[in-house]
């Protein structure tokens, strides 16, 4: 079978493609499919990338004219030509909106008038519109609606729609979506967790071989700065000795408004702020860590999400309290790979943390189930399988 995968984003930056798109496509080239997958030119790295992974084709759409909305225009003609140009049987593509969901309407309506006969998958792992990451985004109202309008046309006009957590499957279902598979993210061949520390004496070499040493890995999306300070703080209050690394960078500035707030309370010397790192380094961090904290607002955001980050800490094997929101207690198994706390409770967070820190046999007993079970459990090649099953006849 011939499947071609369409994406918003190139391999670098945004990691959609890398970390969700592309192991799925592996997997499904190791199973004798031939698969190419067309990207969009976003920032020069992409142009140096490689040019085959693991029994996939990479094909990039030019930068194209430089006023943006023509270049845009542009690259979604160039990867619905590709697309089409290819013959595939499938084709497959990652997001909903902006350039995938584009390339998926545009072969739709070929469809319609006769002119291609492949199926159509259409992927999805966060709510983008009202209530998701619209709720983010710094763009126009009329944007957000249009974003809203085409993620919704996308799901209806797919022939499957595969989706990341179990509440993604919720809502697909209440649109009156037929064919929905869940697909939940796994470990990445490039998940620090599953690299050599760059540093395995980082510790040592930070000055905190006797403190606890608290991890937060993050973009700052899943949470208020505010909420965070709050618990760190109701943790200091019985550990006095706490200290708090935050591994990387928020989408707008947000680690220098929590350096300036920690500075606003007090907590100057409590908070290391290591920034966005390589794999490698950010391996090095999570074996430095006592455990990690993984804060989650009960918003339709987190509950639609399926967090990479929270995966890379698992089978990186580093304990983990969470919030008790969306896709946390599928990963944690309702507490029996970590700890999960009620959504929003600083002081439970704050006592679940302090617990583990006066318990080692427990922190290194929760690390080892966790990369165990996600190892186990949470598998690319089983997916790929699923969506073989589940695949609509080929037309």
């Amino acid at each position: 079978m011939r499947i071609a995968v369409v994406g918003n984003f190139g391999l670098t930056g945004k990691q959609t493609m890398a970390v969700r798109a592309l192991p799925l496509a592996e997997q499904l080239a190791a199973r004798g499919h031939s698969v190419c997958m067309a990207l969009p030119v976003r920032q020069a790295a992409d142009l140096d990338g490689p040019r085959e992974s693991r029994g996939v084709r990479l094909k990039y759409a030019g930068r194209g004219p430089r006023v943006p909305v023509l270049k845009q225009l542009w690259q979604m003609l160039l990867l619905a030509h590709f697309a089409w140009h290819w013959h595939p049987d499938v084709v497959y593509c990652f997001k909903p909106i902006a350039f995938s969901g584009g390339v998926l309407a545009l072969l739709w309506w070929l469809r319609r008038l006769g002119l291609f006969s492949g199926t159509l998958l259409l992927d999805t792992d966060d709510w983008e519109g009202d209530g998701g990451w619209n709720e983010r985004q710094p763009f126009p109202w009329w944007l957000k609606r249009v974003i809203a309008l085409q993620e919704r046309w996308t799901l209806r006009h797919a022939d499957l729609v595969t989706v990341a957590s179990r509440a993604l499957v919720a809502r697909a279902e209440q649109m009156g979506l037929q064919r929905v598979l869940y697909l939940p993210n796994a470990p990445a061949a490039s998940s620090p967790g599953l690299l050599t520390p760059a540093d395995p004496d980082l510790r040592r070499r930070l000055g905190l071989v006797d403190r606890p040493l608290l991890l937060l890995y993050t973009r700052f999306v899943e949470f208020g700065l505010d909420r965070l300070l709050d618990t760190f703080n109701e943790i200091l209050l019985r550990r006095p000795d706490t200290m708090l690394l935050v591994v990387g960078q928020g989408l707008a500035g947000e680690e220098d408004r929590l350096r300036r707030r920690a500075a606003g309370r007090g907590m100057e010397g409590k908070i290391l702020l290591a920034g966005w790192l390589s794999g490698d380094q950010v391996a090095s961090y999570f074996r430095a860590a006592d455990l990690a904290i993984y804060p989650l607002d009960d918003t339709l955001l987190n509950r639609t999400k399926c967090p990479v980050k929270l995966l890379d800490l698992l089978v990186a094997g580093v304990p983990v309290v969470a919030d008790a929101v969306g896709q946390a207690v599928e990963y944690l198994e309702n507490g029996k790979i970590g700890v999960l706390v009620p959504a929003g409770d600083r002081r439970a967070m704050a006592e679940a943390v302090v617990d583990l820190l006066g318990n080692p046999q427990r922190r290194t007993a929760l690390g080892e189930a966790a990369r165990r079970e996600v190892l186990a459990r949470w598998r690319w090649d089983l997916w790929a399988e699923a969506l073989e099953k589940a695949l609509p006849p080929v037309r």
